[in-house]
């Protein structure tokens, strides 16, 4: 597990939305362009329900405050965890960091807009597998040497095709997010067969590398703890799956069906999955 990095996590002045957050180089050169784009709102619904203006003002005063260490709560929190080992307290560190130290849902899911992406390669490379077959797949991208290669030899082999090769942070957390992924899939589905997934297989892929970002987002930021206050390896990774297993009981039953949908539109997947992300931190909040 990625117990290694030690970071200070940022400083209290680091912008809520980096401003490289459109860049795009080292990626795959049909990796999706862009952020995504906000979805059209549905018509007749031009007022917003007061936990909609809530959001917003959240979101705004949140942007707009840079005095304090927004990252304090969230970082001691998560120090004491790591401390005493009283995982109970995670997901009030969780729902904390989402809420104050990111700035609101809809400014957390920017914050992850490049973990969004990958997230959406991801789920249109198993797609591509599923339709054009994984031999042909694979040699579109230069990887047929895998063809015959074990499940988790491919899901391995196509992370830069998933995840770009930039040098940039947020690319190293979700390469990290990505790798724990696979682990996870395999761990959870050791038989698995890549010639023949299932769409409800793909759906429930893409939501582990989804929960898996979030995760590794939170322990970039605010985890510094994980690997100054203990040396106990074991603990250090029973912190990571305590939390992974809060994230994905707090959002996999409700953004699960929002993937199987927006996977009926690949053409609109990279908005669908920014607009998931946002749902997903709403859930946490909420919770």
């Amino acid at each position: 597990m990625g117990t290694s990095i030690n970071r200070r996590g940022p400083k209290p002045t680091t912008p809520l939305v980096p401003d490289w957050l459109d860049e795009q180089e080292s990626l795959p050169e049909d990796f999706p362009a862009g952020p995504p784009a906000p979805l059209p709102q549905p018509e007749g619904d031009d007022e917003k329900s007061p936990d909609e203006e809530d959001e917003t003002g959240e979101d705004q005063n949140a942007e707009k405050q840079q005095i304090g260490n927004r990252f304090n709560v969230s970082q001691r929190g998560f120090s004491r965890v790591v401390k005493t080992g009283d995982y109970s307290q995670l997901k009030r560190v969780l729902k904390n960091y989402v809420s104050v130290a990111s700035g609101g849902p809809k400014t957390a899911a920017r914050r992850l807009s490049r973990s969004g992406l990958a997230v959406s390669r991801f789920g249109q490379l198993l797609t591509d597998i599923n339709r054009d077959g994984l031999g042909e797949t694979l040699a579109r991208l230069d990887l047929a040497q895998y063809s015959n290669g074990s499940a988790i030899e491919v899901l391995s082999a196509l992370m830069s095709q998933v995840c770009g090769t930039s040098a940039l942070l947020d690319d190293a957390v979700t390469r990290q997010a990505y790798a724990e992924t696979v682990t996870r899939i395999i761990d959870e589905t050791p038989n698995l067969d890549l010639r023949q997934l299932s769409e409800a297989q793909v759906c429930e892929m893409m939501a582990i590398f989804l929960e898996e970002s979030i995760v590794y987002r939170l322990i970039c930021d605010v985890g510094r703890s994980q690997t100054v206050d203990t040396a106990d390896v074991t603990r250090a990774i029973e912190i990571e799956e305590q939390l992974y297993q809060i994230v994905k009981g707090l959002i996999h039953s409700t953004i699960v069906p929002e993937l199987t949908r927006s996977m009926q539109n690949l053409a609109t997947l990279n908005q669908a999955i920014q607009r998931i992300y946002q749902i997903a931190f709403r859930s946490i909040i909420s919770s």
